[in-house]
């Protein structure tokens, strides 16, 4: 890509990025409430996770800190340890439904979302207090769109790892293992942005249309022709923009006092949070980009068609 192609290139993410912020002025009530009801409820279920689970951390700390202090051979060891792993148990089991209520919600914002975007895209009227009626019909399609993306990201990373494995064994010089992981970690990264263009255009595709699963994920590696180095660079932003909130949260001096580690995190969940759902809402845009494109090819083909059919007839009536 050349330097002139390039920067037509960011120009059209500007532009993207731009008509998505207009979005939200043009139909605030409903755009900014189908963005705060799910980020409040997402702040909620945070701070509920938070305050559940504080027990549970102080003695998983407490226990591990006296296990180092005590005598195996004694009593008191046994009891710590299975103390330790009670209060483990009990945290992973905090974490599973902390995880599974905000994948819930996470799912249900961006139905919600998409389809408000799509509809201020197209200047079509709608109610917010029909959105819930709107969310229980349409849930499956993104449903099944999200778990086959889960599945090929998981995949993904797997082979990561397995990667990153046969380094540490196979690796004469231990010292260089660090670097290798970060460089190998980066170019991970960077590619999962270029896969995740059909990944987010597909859940968008199975929210809007009656199209989910494998079948989306085709339809949007189909419709993407043309896009990909614009939706690319649109990853890349959004997911520099991510690694700087987590960069920002690896400053955070966890000696602190509770309040303030909680008020951080909150921040945190809610930053990230906003960061997905405007990218999603980017995705919305580029898909309406996506079928102009395919109705304009259409219609130039149908011209050739009549073109030709119109020669063809007119070559017919010669002697």
């Amino acid at each position: 890509m050349d330097r002139l192609s390039f920067l037509n290139v960011v120009m059209e993410v500007a532009g993207t990025l731009n008509e998505s912020r207009k979005l939200f002025l043009k139909n605030k009530k409903l755009m900014f409430s189908v963005l705060v009801f799910p980020l409040i409820l997402n702040c909620l279920v945070y701070l509920f996770n938070a305050i559940a689970i504080k027990p549970e951390i102080t003695n998983l700390i407490l226990e591990s800190n006296l296990l180092p202090m005590t005598d195996p051979s004694s009593p008191k060891f046994a009891i710590h340890l299975m103390r330790y792993f009670a209060d483990f148990r009990q945290f992973v089991s905090s974490l599973y439904i902390f995880i599974a209520v905000s994948s819930i919600i996470n799912l249900l914002s961006v139905l919600v979302l998409v389809h408000a975007s799509a509809l201020t895209h197209k200047n079509d009227s709608f109610k917010v207090k029909d959105f819930p009626v709107l969310t229980l019909k349409y849930w499956k399609g993104p449903l099944v769109t999200s778990f086959y993306i889960a599945l090929f990201s998981l995949g993904y990373w797997f082979l990561f790892y397995i990667i990153i494995v046969s380094l540490v064994i196979f690796s004469t010089k231990l010292n260089t293992v660090g670097a290798k992981v970060r460089a190998l970690w980066i170019l991970f990264a960077v590619f999962e942005s270029y896969l995740a263009i059909v990944w987010n255009l597909s859940m968008v595709i199975s929210i809007l249309e009656d199209t989910y699963g494998i079948q989306a994920l085709g339809k949007a590696a189909k419709i993407v022709k043309g896009m990909k180095p614009k939706l690319f660079l649109l990853n890349l932003f959004f997911g520099l923009l991510s690694f700087g909130l987590f960069q920002i949260l690896r400053l955070i001096d966890w000696s602190s006092s509770f309040p303030v580690i909680l008020t951080t995190g909150l921040v945190f969940v809610s930053s990230v949070f906003v960061v997905r759902m405007f990218q999603l809402v980017t995705y919305t845009v580029t898909y309406f980009q996506c079928n102009q494109g395919i109705d304009a090819e259409a219609v130039s083909l149908g011209d050739m068609e009549y073109t030709k059919l119109s020669s063809t007839t007119l070559m017919g009536g010669l002697p």
